[in-house]
């Protein structure tokens, strides 16, 4: 018996496995580069200034049970109404988009994104504005984020105006219902509340941020075309 096994190695992503269409969908603000806060993962950079408030999305994945998901690291998990709690699963690099490549954050502080879950997509809106030359990172600490808790009012009070429009009245009514909004996860995964469902996170959390060798969130060495 063999006893020098060792476990096999992580594979590494590349930008030559980036599918075309991922390219072709990028954002004028952004580029891909290997990410800072994991080594083995490719990470989505700012080339341009990007200002708070803007909004990325949303997040393309195949819908599958949980039971169907093989890898839960690019994954949001969504309630819906007739389907119960099914994933949005980007594991595919040919399923998903360029969202697909954000990484999380080395802890809350750090973060410079956080999800949003509209009608049942997720969508990430910039906490704080993002210099040239930094990595997009997101988080979930929910309305424990009193700027987070801000943003959603916003979408909120965005929806609302959307609905109240004379033009998009009757368009909006069954889009924009009052559930249709829902606030980001809590912390915990299991905390979802009874009367609004709420988007559940994949278990790339908080609990595996310590698995993650370098937080130091260093730039590439690139040159940002301008």
């Amino acid at each position: 018996m063999n006893q020098n096994t060792t476990e096999p190695a992580v594979a590494t992503e590349t930008l030559a496995e980036v599918p075309e269409h991922v390219l072709r969908g990028l954002p004028e603000e952004v580029r891909l580069f290997p990410s800072a806060v994991d080594k083995t993962r490719i990470g989505v950079w700012a080339t341009k200034p990007i200002l708070k408030g803007k909004k990325f999305g949303p997040f393309v994945g195949d819908k599958k049970k949980r039971s169907q998901v093989k890898n839960n690291v690019y994954m949001w998990e969504v309630y819906y109404p007739n389907l119960g709690w099914m994933c949005i699963d980007a594991t595919d690099p040919e399923k998903g988009n360029w969202l697909r490549y954000v990484n999380w954050a080395c802890s809350g502080e750090e973060q410079n994104l956080f999800p949003l879950e509209i009608n049942r997509a997720i969508y990430y809106k910039t906490l704080k504005p993002i210099a040239p030359g930094e990595e997009l990172l997101v988080w979930y600490n929910g309305e424990d984020n009193p700027e987070i808790a801000a943003a959603i009012e916003e979408e909120r009070a965005s929806a609302r105006s959307k609905r109240s429009s004379p033009k998009s009245r009757k368009a909006t009514a069954s889009a924009w219902r009052p559930d249709a909004l829902h606030q980001p996860p809590r912390t915990s995964p299991g905390s979802v509340g009874r009367s609004r469902p709420r988007l559940q996170p994949s278990s790339r959390d908080h609990s595996s941020k310590s698995k993650h060798p370098a937080c130091s969130l260093t730039a590439p060495e690139v040159t940002w075309n301008q």
